[in-house]
């Protein structure tokens, strides 16, 4: 079995590596640089992190100055107050001015399981995809943050990086490279395409294995750029299965369901969709796999709507 690695710590090192091969690298966090690993940062590079305290509203506009200074500010609280409460900021500050920060939404989704609903991050994707040049990307696994990190460094524009609280496998093929705007095929299948985001590509992959004992081939891909995702990506995919169900821990309705759907339904005519995720509701609190299963991502919940798919086509 592939080596388990934890995704925020690949945060963590990768930070730490474009913080000493780049001086215009700083660090900005809200009262969280231990849960968000940051600490290692400000060891290896001191001076070049700021902790605002219990203030996300600030992190959007001293991010922006740094910026217009030159800086490339990679900013750290948890996703749902890198985003829900700073909305307003990012949006004038750093999508409109186009300003040069990396925005790092951490433990997303149903990750902070126990603390609940105020600190579940589940509309994040959907707020980041509808602002103007913004980057939203996601990584499944730890070797993909790490190469993502790297991207956003030399990438001058806006970035969302949402990452899990997750230890998972590497998904990847040896020599593999992370392309800004491109799908990942992590396995062949003609029946039905399951795409996921995030730690749940490694459930789309188990799920597939399920299927293949009975006699399903599906198609698994990873969709790590969420934003801009090119139709041609997802059109490539859609014309060689007979269907398609999409895994996010997200509510669906403007997420990567939402973005798939978008493309099925002006490109791909004729071709079923399945949105799996959290169906548009606040959720509660307990562990972060209990939630998964209990609002409809288990891997029976998913094996059971591509038999309905396939049923229909």
């Amino acid at each position: 079995m592939a080596e388990m690695k934890d995704i925020t710590t690949a945060y963590s090192e990768a930070l730490v590596e474009i913080g000493l091969a780049d001086p215009r690298v700083v660090v900005l966090d809200a009262d969280l640089p231990d849960s968000c690993k940051t600490e290692p940062f400000y060891k290896a590079c001191p001076g070049r992190a700021i902790d605002l305290g219990v203030a996300e509203q600030s992190l959007p506009t001293v991010a922006a100055g740094l910026a217009l200074a030159g800086k490339i500010p990679f900013y750290n609280t948890f996703a749902v107050f890198a985003v829900g409460r700073s909305f307003d900021m990012i949006r004038l500050s750093i999508a409109y001015a186009r300003a040069n920060v990396k925005i790092i939404g951490h433990a997303a989704g149903l990750s902070l399981g126990y603390a609940g609903p105020s600190h579940h991050a589940l509309e994040d994707v959907a707020m980041m995809r509808a602002l103007p040049n913004v980057v939203v990307l996601q990584p499944a696994d730890a070797e993909e943050c790490r190469q993502m990190v790297w991207w956003m460094k030399d990438y001058v524009g806006p970035v969302y990086l949402r990452l899990m609280r997750a230890t998972v496998p590497n998904v990847h093929a040896e020599g593999w490279r992370f392309e800004v705007g491109k799908t990942e095929l992590l396995r062949e299948g003609s029946d039905v395409t399951l795409y996921s985001t995030g730690d749940l590509c490694v459930n789309a992959l188990r799920v597939a294995e399920m299927l293949a004992g009975e006699g399903i081939s599906a198609r698994v891909v990873n969709v790590s750029t969420l934003k801009p995702l090119p139709p041609e990506e997802i059109i490539r995919h859609a014309e060689l299965t007979r269907c398609g169900v999409t895994l996010e821990d997200h509510n669906i309705i403007g997420g990567l369901g939402s973005a798939v759907a978008e493309i099925y339904a002006e490109f791909a005519p004729g071709k079923p969709l399945r949105r799996l995720g959290i169906r548009d509701m606040f959720t509660e609190s307990d562990d972060c796999e209990v939630l998964r299963d209990h609002y409809g991502l288990a891997d029976a919940d998913v094996v059971a709507a591509v038999h309905s798919l396939l049923d229909k086509t």
